[in-house]
């Protein structure tokens, strides 16, 4: 690969050093090399060579006119074919082998715009080693304003033009412009080192801000979804990883609407385990939270209705949502959970505690009726106390309550 600095004297000399191809995007490595291999500012050249060739003539060396075009226009054609074989390159074709071409069509131009000036001014009169300077001077500028890329190929051009009108003019009798040719050449040498440096500085701090700024595209991302998992975290109970409080009061709200709105029947479960301090007590607060975790369970896989929701409300008390589920249905689910919940072996937990029971109120919404989360909460909560009333390990709704099956051995 070419070589990403160009810094060092030596590798401010070598052709083929293309300067922070290490440091780069390729979308810029691109960019340079379509600008390199540009062939306006050869054509604007051309015709300045032309205009000193055409002045050339006029003044009586057709000769040295003639050649002098045809060299400059073997130049162009040269330069325009390896441009076309740029173009069409094969899409996996490496950058060395690009820089390579590039290499060869500055090389040409180098070699026919030198050879071109230098007839020129050597056989021109005044008029004409004016434009030839002039010429000469528009082409050297040019190869400076972009040697930021490939300074190497800069420096050749640059030393060429200017060291072949140079040696034109001093055999011609012009003494001064040989040195005046040495200083300019080393004025631009070093405006091309100063060039290349701030080229390298920029492309790392474009390099340091596009990993600055991944890292903190990759930081927000963390943060999002550090985010997202302390919101899921706010609306869980850590320790029956059931919906808590917090979230059975929005789904409840959002429930009785879309209850509304749909013209659909909602129903609600108050849950509460059975003589639980005593539970508490008895077997140490450890067996209790496991008790919990083992109830929790047994509740959400019993509820299968779509859409609905089981949360710890709060200590001992679960509820659960019921959406498109009337009083009766609402009943049988109850009374599901009841048994099931009454099956829960205890033998694993601390003590081997006896079975555990729950009793359950029941509160319905009919479709087409207009309930909020207080009158639901506080008629469920009325039926929980009903069957607290009337003996535990039982469902109630509205007053009435399901009997209890013979009581299992604990």
């Amino acid at each position: 690969m070419p070589r990403s600095s160009a810094t060092g004297k030596h590798a401010l000399w070598n052709p083929f050093t293309f300067v922070g191809h290490g440091l780069a995007s390729k979308e810029r490595v691109d960019e340079a090399l379509n600008e390199l291999f540009s062939i306006k500012p050869h054509l604007s050249a051309a015709l300045g060579m032309g205009l000193a060739a055409l002045s050339a003539a006029l003044a009586g060396s057709v000769p040295a006119a003639v050649a002098g075009a045809s060299i400059a226009m073997i130049g162009l054609v040269i330069r325009f074919m390896l441009k076309r074989r740029f173009k069409s390159r094969n899409e996996q074709a490496s950058h060395r082998e690009i820089i390579r071409l590039f290499v060869l069509a500055s090389s040409v131009t180098a070699l026919t715009w030198s050879l071109s000036a230098g007839l020129l001014f050597y056989a021109g009169s005044t008029a004409t080693r004016m434009l030839v300077i002039g010429v000469a001077t528009a082409f050297v500028q040019g190869a400076a304003g972009r040697a930021y890329m490939m300074p190497g190929m800069a420096l050749i051009n640059i030393l060429a033009v200017i060291g072949v009108v140079s040696i034109a003019g001093y055999a011609s009798g012009n003494v001064y412009l040989l040195p005046a040719g040495v200083v300019y050449f080393c004025f631009l040498k070093g405006y091309l080192a100063q060039v290349v440096g701030h080229r390298l500085r920029q492309l790392e701090a474009e390099q340091t801000a596009d990993r600055l700024f991944a890292e903190i595209l990759e930081k927000n991302e963390l943060l999002r979804v550090a985010n997202e998992s302390l919101a899921a975290k706010a609306y869980k109970d850590p320790l029956t990883g059931l919906a808590n409080r917090r979230e059975f009061d929005r789904e409840m709200r959002s429930g009785l609407e879309k209850s509304e709105r749909c013209g659909q029947a909602l129903s609600l479960l108050m849950i509460d385990v059975d003589h639980f301090k005593s539970f508490n007590d008895t077997y140490g607060h450890q067996a209790g939270d496991e008790c919990l975790q083992m109830l929790a369970r047994s509740i959400a896989q019993t509820v299968t209705v779509p859409g609905s929701l089981v949360a710890r409300y709060g200590g001992e008390e679960f509820v659960v949502i019921l959406p498109a589920t009337d009083g009766a249905a609402a009943r049988v689910i109850a009374e599901q959970i009841r048994m099931q919940v009454r099956m829960n072996d205890m033998d694993s937990l601390h003590g081997s505690p006896q079975r555990q029971t729950v009793s359950i109120g029941v509160a319905s919404c009919p479709a087409g009726a207009t309930h909020s989360s207080e009158i639901m909460l506080a008629a469920a909560d009325a039926a929980l106390y009903q069957a607290k009333k009337t003996g535990r390990n039982r469902v109630c709704a509205k007053g009435h309550d399901t009997p209890p099956p013979a009581t299992l051995a604990g």
